[in-house]
């Protein structure tokens, strides 16, 4: 029997909220797409009694194609649901001091409300169909309950 202790090794964030500012886009030297947000989440919970709402923030980088979406259809106020993992990272300010952040890389977001313009097609379904469509094929036979 082995003495190694054995884990999982499990980095996923599921978070939902609101962005607290307009999604900054800008590009790496080599021309990928990287975007940056932060969005406002809140927690409730009771003390001594009384509700209480918690309020957070988190940084948040989408990368490529699904970065540049972001910036074109998202802004101050729009509700998302991120899903990615958690990184931290080092750097040196502009007054040489070292700083810390921790931020979440999105593998998805997900708009949760539909501007007039917002196409439904799935960042990663490249079959030109979109999810809307495919809901309005759905009929209540199609349903498991």
């Amino acid at each position: 029997m082995s003495n190694k202790l054995r884990f999982p090794r499990v980095n996923t964030m599921i978070i939902s909220g609101r962005l607290t500012r307009d999604v900054d886009l800008r590009f790496t030297p080599s021309g990928t797409p990287v975007a940056n947000m932060s969005i406002a989440f809140n927690r409730n919970y009771q003390k001594n009694g009384e509700w209480v709402q918690d309020t957070s923030y988190l940084d948040v980088v989408v990368w490529s194609n699904q970065g540049e979406k972001c910036a074109e259809e998202l802004s101050k106020g729009s509700p998302v649901l991120i899903e990615g993992y958690l990184q931290t990272r080092s750097y040196v300010d502009k007054n040489n001091n070292n700083r810390k952040v921790a931020e979440i890389v999105a593998r998805r977001v997900n708009f949760l409300e539909k501007s007039d313009s917002y196409d439904t097609k799935d960042s990663t379904n490249d079959s030109g169909s979109s999810n809307q469509n495919a809901k309005a094929d759905i009929t209540d036979d199609d349903v498991p309950f």
